[in-house]
């Protein structure tokens, strides 16, 4: 009998997190905020595409497949009695007797399992089957083949994947594959809204510095950075501690620096270690807007832009740092093997839309301006517009049901709406009041408490947009799995140190694995076979932990077994075996009560995504009517 109750890792490039097996949980409180909650599940559900679907059996489903493979092969080829082959657990959903084997599909998906009882039988979990009287015991040899095979057939499988990654390449931001600060940030805005000094500025980091190692760790890219500080466990008195050894004029450094916990994942109070940098990056110029300071200084797409005001260029936020302090700007890029060096003049634009927050007896709702004319934006204060609906409390829900968010107001007390300054006179006039306002042509009734009028924002811009370059990396099969095993037991030493700030609840369980099969399967097929592959590492090494009901476990036994020649009992060995089953589902069961917070917390940043996205004003429809109007002039 094995259990494939695998963890393996989510390794990004900023937030990470890992995944394992188990079950979903989710509140039973029908209040606001749990209806809120429940219907973004039941919307993530259907907006799954049959080929995401379709993706996720085959590689989920085949993960655990080609691990239980791997011990029934052996057990086969050894010739011991394997009355089930099984992918899950629970009730059967499906059942097939071939050739002395019943093979199932199991209602729960939380790993599966090959009955082998010549090796150990819990059949409380695995269900009734005939042993024969005459089975005969099996040998160490047996034992080892059998357990080690699946681990095999995991290694096998990534290797074959990252074989196919090997021939396509995979495409990464060039400033992935660096080990240079590209900025170092002032201050690092909390989730709270709190700002406080960078960890990296205080340390006394630069741009331009090369990162060679953390804690003494090599690192070579991004990704090296980001995991030697998240999975850090060093600390004293003052909280985490890092050694940054860093190449600045050829010379090696050292600086101590003090990581924060920044929480990335409100919902499931979910924070990492970081310091406040970036890594170098090249400013290409992607696009060029019409009547801009860009087009007429000359620009060009494709420009590589080095400096600013003789400044070296590490990454975008130092060009955006110069916007902001320079009125006057002088570039020097690269066109083609040219370099040329180019004057512009910065000037300010409107970058969201202004909205109206008001505070009602049934929750809050924001509305913000539908410009009739999006191509020519003179002011967003005065330009006619309807106003539709940002956001909506969930309370709203039962006196308007009919409301959903992109809705248009287009009366006020009966009267058109003409722009938004009028609108927020009109509400300003009707507070304590019940204002008709008409939605769908149908009008209704709201108690407006308390309204608020937020500016729009507003930056300096010289009419480009810049993009980074991106690489296709051909990595080799044993470059992939070595990477990964790294990061494995980088992540489970963490996990095991008091003075780490990786926990349990960094853990997560099989939502975290659909939700990214999905991602991926969505965005590219070659990202799919990157974290299946990354899957089946960890699923290797992680079944080789010397846990009884693991296949290391069995190992060691077995081992154990032939060096003192003496057999454990059956009964303490059965009673071991179940109390790790039971402390493994409750870790599982633990984990994934985190894993649904976490997936509706990054529902929740999507919605934040696309909330900004709605706010955000065209840049070219601002160049279009710059002549009137600007931020100054407000």
């Amino acid at each position: 009998m094995w259990r494939h109750v695998g963890f393996a890792f989510k390794i990004f490039i900023r937030p990470f997190s890992f995944i394992g097996c188990g079950p979903s949980h989710c509140s039973l409180a029908l209040n606001p905020r749990s209806m809120e909650l429940l219907q973004s599940l039941y919307s993530r559900l259907l907006s799954l595409d049959l080929a995401s679907i379709f993706w996720m059996i085959i590689f989920f489903g085949g993960s655990i497949f080609v691990h239980e493979l791997g011990h029934f092969i052996a057990a086969k080829r050894r010739k011991l009695f394997v009355p089930r082959f099984s992918i899950g657990f629970g009730p059967k959903l499906f059942a097939k007797n071939i050739k002395g084997t019943e093979f199932c599909i199991a209602l729960l998906p939380l790993g599966g399992y090959v009955a082998i009882p010549q090796l150990m039988s819990v059949k409380e979990l695995e269900g009734q089957y005939e042993i024969p009287k005459d089975m005969p015991p099996i040998s160490c040899a047996d034992t080892v083949i059998v357990a080690a095979m699946g681990v095999i057939f995991n290694i096998i499988f990534a290797f074959i994947l990252g074989t196919i990654l090997w021939c396509t390449g995979m495409e990464q931001p060039q400033s992935s594959m660096n080990n240079i600060i590209g900025y170092v940030s002032a201050e690092i805005t909390l989730p709270s809204g709190e700002k406080i000094p960078s960890p990296a500025r205080e340390a006394g980091l630069r741009i331009g510095d090369q990162i060679v190692a953390i804690d003494g760790c090599a690192t070579r890219n991004l990704l090296d950075i980001t995991h030697a500080i998240a999975l850090g466990k060093n600390r004293d008195q003052g909280g985490p501690l890092s050694t940054i050894t860093v190449l600045r004029d050829g010379q090696r450094q050292n600086f101590t620096v003090r990581p924060i916990l920044f929480e990335q994942n409100p919902h499931a109070k979910e924070s990492f270690r970081i310091i406040g940098i970036e890594t170098f990056q090249e400013l290409c110029v992607a696009k060029i807007y019409k009547n801009t300071p860009a087009q007429r200084a000359g620009l060009q797409e494709g420009d590589k832009i080095i400096s600013v005001n003789g400044e070296k260029l590490f990454s975008h936020s130092q060009f955006n740092d110069a916007l902001e302090r320079e009125d006057d700007l002088q570039l020097t890029v690269e066109r083609g093997e040219k370099t040329v060096n180019i004057s512009v003049r910065r000037e300010r634009l409107f970058r969201t839309r202004p909205r109206l927050k008001m505070a009602t007896a049934y929750g809050t709702c924001e509305v913000f301006p539908d410009f009739f004319d999006k191509n020519f934006i003179r002011d967003p204060y005065t330009d006619s517009c309807t106003l539709q609906l940002l956001s909506l409390a969930p309370e709203f829900r039962e006196p308007f049901p009919e409301w959903a968010i992109g809705d248009r107001i287009t009366r006020i007390q009966g009267r058109p709406t003409r722009n938004i300054a009028e609108s927020f006179s009109a509400f300003q006039r009707a507070i304590g009041s019940f204002p008709a306002v008409t939605v769908h042509s149908r009008e209704f009734f709201l108690p407006i408490e308390k309204i608020e009028l937020i500016p729009a924002e507003s930056r300096y811009s010289i009419g480009i947009e810049l993009c980074g370059s991106y690489i296709l990396v051909h990595k080799n099969p044993f470059q992939w799995i070595k990477e990964t095993a790294q990061i494995t037991f980088g992540t489970l030493g963490s996990l095991i140190s008091p003075s780490s700030d990786i926990h349990l609840k960094n853990l997560s369980g099989p939502p975290a694995i659909l939700d990214t099969l999905h991602t991926f399967a969505a965005r590219d097929l070659r990202l799919l076979l990157w974290f299946v592959m990354v899957l089946n590492v960890n699923l290797a090494i992680i079944n080789l932990l010397p846990l009884p009901i693991l296949d290391g476990g069995i190992i060691v036994l077995a081992l154990l077994e032939k060096i003192f020649r003496r057999k454990v009992a059956a009964k303490m060995l059965m009673h071991t075996q179940l109390a790790f089953m039971v402390l493994i589902l409750g870790v599982i069961i633990y984990v994934s009560f985190f894993d649904i917070s976490k997936i509706l917390g990054r529902r929740d940043a999507e919605r934040d995504y696309f909330r900004q996205r709605r706010l955000a004003i065209d840049e070219q429809s601002l160049w279009n009517g710059l002549g009137k109007t600007t931020p100054e002039q407000n």
